[in-house]
């Protein structure tokens, strides 16, 4: 990305998309914020950028209302691009076994007709 920048390549914004998809992808999407706010990311906010944002946030806050609410929204800027489209589709399979095993985890033995309710 770094590179890209400094050169005033148009696909530097595609490679910060990247960078910023790692962090959420790597469980660190407490980065993307600090990594948004840098001196050299400045310069290419938008509305790519703050849909990265967005799923970032629904990921730290494992919450898949706000991940469908972040992908409805931002439709245009996160399904168009193959690479993270991929990603995104995993990333709800996570983020749905996470909210599952949240629902679980007190349980020592669980029916699924319980769980189906819930």
């Amino acid at each position: 990305f770094e590179g890209l920048d400094s050169l005033d390549d148009p696909r530097a914004v595609h490679m910060l998309k990247y960078m910023l998809l790692c962090k959420i992808m790597t469980n660190s999407p407490d980065d993307v914020n600090s990594i948004i706010h840098g001196k050299l990311a400045l310069r290419y906010v938008g509305r790519e950028v703050e849909a990265m944002r967005a799923v970032a946030q629904a990921h730290s806050k494992r919450s898949l209302h706000t991940f469908q609410t972040a992908l409805n929204g931002y439709d245009a800027e996160l399904s168009q691009d193959p690479i993270i489209r991929t990603h995104l589709i995993e990333l709800y399979d996570t983020l749905l076994q996470q909210n599952l095993m949240r629902l679980i985890e007190p349980f020592s033995r669980v029916e699924i007709s319980h769980v189906a309710e819930l």
